[in-house]
């Protein structure tokens, strides 16, 4: 047998290298990502956490933000707030159903106007290949839902729709007051996936069809105060068309303050870039995490480039190179043919970049610490520009 394919490494459980809770006044975010899927966990203070999206270690299935929390000493039962599926992309929400169940006491958030996956969620409609549907973003939502109805029955607020300038979750009754707010998706997609789902319902006269629904054009963008600390997440979204995505958070309605740390959104891609998020919504020269998306060559050089001439504080959670396979990997898998000598991690191990401040700090103070193959945007494009 010849083997011409990606080999995926398999290997034992990868150890989570950062370590130690938060203090109560210490604000956190840590940032999760392979080289596909990402991960987002926030500390608001006085041990209250979110977790934004999901994603899984290729090599273990393991979820690396539930690994993180549980090794810092987070009891996710009753300390998780919310836990938010910004979209319906599975690098964004593969093993989200395995955290919202562990998080008992969370609310789930996902975005009001219900992209593919998420609607045949909800509906017996079993006939995916009409959406080009994955079978596992299928099981996924589903499960989700099957959760959220065992906690409405047993009189839990167990979900919520993000709309724009929704006010997800507030905490002004102990030391460190906290806000999280929905800034998107804008009403012009809500109409748009809505106008979508209503051609998906099954008529007798009429053969199905699903009109494709781009679920980054229902990303959620989170502005999230803890204290006087302001961060913005960007999830997937996009710069536009007018009315969505980027350009109808600057057009409409914005905090009167700017964060100091950004999640940079669609993976550092241009098509998720707009100059007005840099220049109106966050201070100058702000912390900026991204995770890559290697199968889409993402970040590029240019984006690379770009995002370091706004900020020379970006970091990325892998490596800008994918290791070769270990020896062992390598020897099991030539012994099954001819084994490519430029075989590589199909993903690689997730790594970590974790923002602390201290609540009453300057805005810009920030300690970063990073995990597993997390480093500096500047070393990763050193290691891309290298690998030529």
């Amino acid at each position: 047998m010849k083997l011409c394919a990606t080999v995926e490494l398999e290997l034992g459980r990868s150890p989570i290298t950062l370590t130690g809770h938060p203090a109560t006044n210490v604000v956190e975010v840590s940032l999760f990502g392979p080289g596909r899927g990402e991960s987002a966990a926030i500390h608001l203070g006085e041990g209250r956490w979110i977790v934004v999206d999901s994603c899984v270690d290729s090599r273990t299935k393991r979820v690396p933000v539930l690994e993180y929390l549980s090794a810092i000493g987070v009891d996710v039962t009753t300390q998780v707030r919310l836990v938010v599926a910004t979209h319906a992309h599975d690098d964004h929400f593969a093993g989200i159903a395995r955290i919202f169940e562990a998080c008992r006491s969370a609310t789930f958030v996902c975005p009001a106007a219900l992209s593919t996956p998420e609607f045949f969620a909800l509906t017996d409609l079993d006939e995916l290949e009409h959406a080009g549907l994955p079978i596992r973003a299928y099981s996924e939502y589903r499960r989700v839902f099957q959760i959220i109805d065992e906690r409405i029955d047993h009189g839990l607020e167990a979900v919520q729709y993000a709309l724009p300038q929704r006010h997800l979750y507030q905490d002004a009754g102990q030391a460190i007051s906290c806000d999280v707010l929905a800034l998107s998706p804008s009403d012009k997609a809500f109409r748009r996936a809505m106008r979508a789902i209503r051609k998906a319902m099954p008529r007798a006269d009429v053969p199905k069809y699903i009109e494709p629904i781009d679920p980054n054009e229902l990303s959620i963008a989170l502005w999230v105060r803890a204290g006087d600390r302001l961060m913005l997440l960007g999830a997937d979204m996009l710069k536009g068309p007018n009315g969505s995505g980027w350009h109808a958070v600057l057009s409409g309605p914005r905090p009167p303050q700017r964060a100091s740390v950004f999640k940079v959104s669609h993976h550092g891609s241009s098509t998720g870039h707009r100059g007005g998020v840099w220049s109106e919504l966050l201070l100058r020269s702000p912390i900026a995490l991204l995770t890559p998306y290697r199968s889409s060559g993402l970040p590029k050089d240019t984006d690379c480039r770009r995002i370091l001439n706004l900020t020379d504080a970006a970091y990325i959670t892998a490596a800008g190179v994918r290791r070769p396979l270990e020896g062992r990997t390598r020897r099991e898998a030539a012994a099954m043919g001819t084994l490519p000598l430029n075989v590589r991690e199909l993903d690689g191990p997730p790594g970590q970049i974790r923002a602390r401040s201290v609540v009453g700090a300057a805005p810009t103070d920030w300690a970063i610490d990073l995990g597993g193959p997390g480093r500096s945007l500047s070393t990763y494009l050193a290691e891309l520009e290298s690998s030529r």
